[in-house]
């Protein structure tokens, strides 16, 4: 589509980190048929803090591990997930391109308003020209990485480097429901990740943040070249959406991120 051209014809794409925990994702869907009381906690912990070490992250060795996670339903994550396709259409394509009923259709059908906050509701109440709103849509991005990763995307990756305009395209348009289906129809077509998948990658993803968060108060628990601000706000919206996944019946707002 050409208006993404336009819009992210200056983004530079990032080289990602090779992450490793790729390469243990068969151990924990190997672990995925059996009871929460069989699941290896010491272990899980451990590989998720052999990675970090492995890239330069250094979290706390005391970090405790919640185990009473409720994976909310899939049609949920696919609200939220496509409730930020509405806000980045609506900041990030011209009206001529994509009228503003298609856009709005799209959010009352699907009562997509139950996964925005008042804030970004409000976005949709303002110009599609708003200067503010579209310069901080660039968190959302990080947000759907996450939620598009339950849905079978690629891995979010752990060096805290900012998506590229490429790879929302992709998401927009392979991994989020188009504007005319709806989205129970849509998830009820995909394949998830399972919840001991999702459990596991915001164990790793509460471990760098963990990091990040150390250093923004003077630790040298990062790589070098990691801005604690920046990077590690990256980290932080990944982690939002991988948390919240994981905590059934809380509102995005209210969604504990504590470290």
């Amino acid at each position: 589509m050409n208006w993404f051209k336009r819009t992210f014809s200056g983004s530079k794409k990032v080289d990602l980190v090779s992450n490793p925990e790729s390469n243990k994702k068969e151990s924990i869907s190997e672990k995925s048929n059996e009871s929460k009381d069989d699941f290896d906690m010491p272990d899980f912990r451990a590989m998720n803090a052999a990675i970090c070490f492995s890239k330069g992250f250094k979290p706390a060795s005391s970090l405790p591990f919640e185990w009473e996670r409720n994976l909310r339903p899939a049609v949920e994550i696919a609200g939220r997930l496509n409730a930020i396709k509405s806000l980045v259409l609506w900041l990030m394509v011209p009206s001529d391109d994509l009228p503003d009923d298609k856009i709005l259709t799209f959010v009352t059908q699907n009562e997509l308003g139950n996964f925005l906050t008042e804030e970004e509701i409000a976005i949709l109440n303002s110009s599609r020209d708003d200067v503010n709103s579209r310069n901080a849509i660039g968190w959302k991005f990080e947000n759907a990485w996450s939620l598009a990763w339950f849905f079978g995307y690629d891995e979010p990756e752990i060096s805290g480097q900012m998506m590229s305009g490429e790879q929302m395209q992709e998401i927009l348009m392979k991994y989020s429901c188009p504007l005319d289906v709806s989205v129970s129809e849509w998830t009820s077509k995909q394949e998830t990740r399972t919840e001991e998948e999702v459990i596991g990658k915001e164990d790793l993803f509460y471990c760098l943040h963990n990091a990040a968060r150390s250093a923004q108060m003077g630790s040298k628990t990062v790589p070098d070249g990691f801005d604690p601000i920046v990077n590690g706000g990256v980290i932080h919206e990944r982690r939002h959406s991988l948390t919240w996944m994981l905590s059934n019946g809380i509102e995005w707002d209210d969604t504990d991120l504590s470290t």
